[in-house]
Order: C-alpha cells, then sequence, then structure tokens
C-alpha cells in the first residue's frame, strides 16, 4: 500500500492539483481489504442507503465493508476503465459492517475532515431496528467505524490538537480509533495505533520532544458526567497486524478491547522468563 501510495504522490507533484495518490491511497486500502477478509465480506467504496418511506442515502465513502452473501447491491457505477474494486456501489445500511475514511496526511485538517465525514451519517446512526425489523433502515448496532491515514510528516508531529480531535468522540456506533501506516523517520514497519482512552481518574498530557512521533503520546484527559476522557497515540512494529485482524474481529462481532484478536504477527521469538514477549 505504501509502495503505491510513494509512486502516486510522487506523480502528483507534477500535477495542478495534488489529489492523485489520495485516491491510489484508497484503492490499495480495499484492495488489501478484499485479499485479506474471508470472501463473505466485500469491500467497496461508494454510497449506504436506508430503506421506508423517505429513504436517506448518505455521502461518497472511501471503504464499506459489507456482507456480500446476504446484501444487494441497489446500484453499481458503469465504468469499464475502472477495476471491480474501484468502482462505486450503492449499499443497503442494515448489511454494513464497518465503514473507514481514507486520508493521506495525519494533521489537523484531515483529522477534522475524516470526522467529518463520518459524522454525515448522523441519520443512519439515529436509532436501531428492532430484531425482526421487516424494513431495517439504520446500520447495524455491532457495525464499526474508524479512519486511515498513510503518514505522519515531521512537518506534522507538532500538530497536538489533531490528537485531541479524538477525546470523547461519539458516532452513534462503535468507533475504533485510527490507524497510521508510516512515520516520517520512524522504522519502516512502524505504524501508529491512535484510540480514545477513558482513566478514572484525571490525567496529564505526556508529549515528548518527537511530538507526534514520540513512540507514545497522550493527550490530558477532559472530565465528562464523572468519566476522564483522553486519546492515545502509539507507535510499534506489530500495531499493522494489529488493526488487520481487530478489523476482522469487530466484523465477526468478536473484538475485545484490551486483548489481542490474533496472535498472527505478533513476534514471540525472543520470549523468555526474564524477557517479555514483544507487542
Amino acid at each position: 500500500m505504501l509502495s503505491e501510495y510513494d509512486r502516486a504522490r510522487a506523480h502528483a507533484t507534477t500535477q495542478p492539483v495534488a489529489i492523485h495518490h489520495g485516491n491510489v491511497g484508497e484503492a490499495a486500502v480495499r484492495d488489501w481489504l478484499a485479499t485479506f477478509l474471508p470472501k463473505r465480506f466485500g469491500v467497496t467504496s461508494g454510497y449506504i442507503r436506508s430503506q421506508g418511506a423517505t429513504p436517506y442515502q448518505s455521502s461518497h465513502y472511501d471503504v464499506i465493508i459489507y456482507d456480500q452473501l446476504e446484501a444487494p447491491t441497489l446500484w453499481i457505477e458503469e465504468n469499464r476503465d475502472k477495476a471491480e474494486g474501484g468502482k462505486a456501489r450503492i449499499i443497503p445500511a442494515e448489511y454494513v459492517g464497518a465503514v473507514l475514511e481514507v486520508k493521506a496526511a495525519f494533521n489537523r485538517r484531515s483529522v477534522t475532515d475524516a470526522i467529518g465525514k463520518l459524522q454525515q451519517l448522523a441519520p443512519l446512526v439515529a436509532g436501531v431496528d428492532a430484531p425482526g425489523e421487516r424494513y431495517p433502515k439504520f446500520l447495524p448496532i455491532n457495525a464499526v467505524l474508524g479512519f486511515v491515514f498513510f503518514e505522519l510528516r515531521k512537518e506534522d508531529a507538532k500538530e497536538i490538537e489533531a490528537l485531541e480531535a479524538f477525546r470523547n468522540l461519539s458516532f452513534g456506533r462503535g468507533f475504533y480509533g485510527a490507524v497510521i501506516l508510516r512515520g516520517e523517520g520512524l522504522g519502516a514497519d512502524d505504524a501508529a495505533k491512535i484510540e480514545p482512552m477513558i482513566s478514572d481518574q484525571p490525567m496529564d498530557p505526556m508529549f515528548l520532544d518527537a511530538g507526534l512521533l514520540s513512540h507514545i503520546a497522550m493527550t490530558g484527559t477532559s472530565e465528562v458526567e464523572g468519566r476522564n476522557f483522553g486519546a492515545m497515540a502509539q507507535w510499534s512494529d506489530v500495531n499493522f497486524s494489529t488493526f488487520a485482524f481487530d478489523v476482522l474481529a469487530l466484523l465477526k462481532n468478536t473484538y475485545k478491547r484490551g486483548f489481542a484478536s490474533s496472535f498472527h504477527g505478533l513476534d514471540f521469538s525472543g520470549f523468555s522468563r526474564s524477557q517479555p514477549p514483544k507487542y
């Protein structure tokens, strides 16, 4: 994914409007997910539509993961120049398992844009369909939302507001957080996991000289109804594999925050009684 993104970004520098690398990045994420996930899960870009007397159709989303064994496709973009994975589809809301927004760089502006985009799902998460509802119109209660960013550049590492935006986020459905695939100057395999956190006690912010490119960065907490909400970013060479299997567990409704969804991709080769496993 990063190689495709880098080639597209280099090409984009020759264009008047440099958006090509973003589009290539979105396609690369969809291609990877379609290869990684079991075949019952379809991956597409496109729109989500509810049913009812006044149906609602969402704006366009970068990645929609849905039950392709059961879901009808209400509409498919006709474009012979695009591969199957690049065609936009309209998927009924009740079959959607996850919605991901993909952005090129992690910074204050892109985070704000990504949050705003997921907030547009409000009509589809405004309620929960009753069990056995004949005409369901909302996203399933266990649907999950999240972000994928391709890189964090050194020039953006001090934009602490980008991490603070993750404090106490609520979208009406489960919010996984975000993954950043690369940090400038860090190891080739290092990725960041960004997630909201809840603490029993107030916590102070923790930012080292490298800012958001530090091994771990944490916002201070703010209290809401007796609970302290913050956000944390942590870099590790196993975060991408952790993200991959977390997505799968979320789709299968077996995910449990704080527990590894799978040991695939976790390195236990150096484990001993005196040395803990590498996470």
